[in-house]
């Protein structure tokens, strides 16, 4: 039994670091797209319409399988990954830069799951995540706080970010408490999003905006929106959550904050200053700390 339950954690941090390798070059990716020739709610619509297309052929068969008489925990997992998420850090990223996007994203996302699941869920954080979080929480003030000093040009970037990992931090907790399939799960996200989303998305004129998109740009958007962050991505992170808890799968997130600066540099040329560099530093910091010498499992 205690070799099986290894396998099992072993399988869901292995998961979770594939996720976090993903999600590490999803952020240089959408600000590319929305700093040149797309807006946010085009990668939106490319987004959840590639994913939707591939997984209702999943969703169909297994709708009653939903929890439908959760409303609430299905909200959330509608909202807090799906386009209200991606609009909220698309328009955010056209005033942060990748390596800012990364500490006030993923870095606030496992501070803020690891209080949901807390109080909602009683996953009661041990003290080295504890002292984890405190350095990750540490390392968003440093960003934060040297842009007030420089005159706070990208705060309303970082509000709309940290929105975001709020939303994101729901969705990792109501995955937790609903326990769906991974697949289901992401499908739910991608097909119901697509449903409400792209009506809005085309009688407001977005087919004809992403005709003029040259096919290169629109390609790289379907490929890595639509198939590996939508799907591939989610499907690993949600069975990352059913092996490890809500808490604990977050608590990988701030391993991405070093490799999107890096992709950002290549990418786009971001520069990364010195406060953002301490960020970055200190939320890595934050996860080891977290995780080390910790049981990774759901209670």
């Amino acid at each position: 039994m205690r070799s099986e339950a290894a396998a099992g954690r072993a399988a869901g941090v292995a998961a979770a670091l594939g996720a976090v390798a993903i999600w590490a070059g999803w952020i240089p990716v959408t600000r590319l797209g929305v700093l040149t020739r797309l807006t946010p709610a085009d990668v939106a619509a490319l987004r959840y319409g590639t994913a939707a297309l591939l997984l209702a052929p999943v969703l169909a068969p297994r709708v009653r399988e939903l929890p439908w008489r959760r409303p609430g925990p299905l909200l959330a997992l509608l909202a807090g990954a799906g386009v209200p998420y991606f609009l909220l850090f698309a328009y955010g990223l056209r005033l942060a830069n990748s390596g800012q996007g990364g500490v006030l994203g993923p870095g606030a996302t496992s501070a803020f799951a690891a209080l949901l699941a807390w109080s909602l869920l009683g996953e009661r954080p041990r003290p080295r995540r504890l002292a984890g979080l405190a350095l990750t929480l540490a390392g968003i003030a440093v960003v934060v706080g040297h842009d007030l000093a420089a005159g706070g040009g990208r705060l309303l970037g970082f509000g709309l970010i940290l929105c975001a990992s709020l939303g994101w931090a729901a969705y990792t907790v109501a995955s937790r408490v609903l326990g769906l399939p991974p697949v289901l799960n992401a499908a739910f996200v991608a097909v119901a999003n697509a449903v409400l989303f792209l009506p809005l998305y085309l009688a407001g004129g977005g087919a004809a905006r992403l005709a003029g998109v040259p096919p290169a740009d629109f390609a790289l958007q379907v490929a890595y929106q639509g198939v590996l962050t939508a799907v591939v991505a989610l499907v690993a992170f949600a069975f990352a959550i059913q092996r490890l808890g809500a808490a604990a799968a977050a608590s990988f997130t701030p391993l991405a904050p070093v490799l999107v600066a890096l992709f950002g540099w290549l990418i786009l040329g971001d520069t990364v200053d010195v406060a953002t560099a301490v960020g970055l530093g200190t939320v890595a910091a934050g996860v080891v700390v977290a995780n080390s010498g910790a049981k990774l499992s759901g209670r």
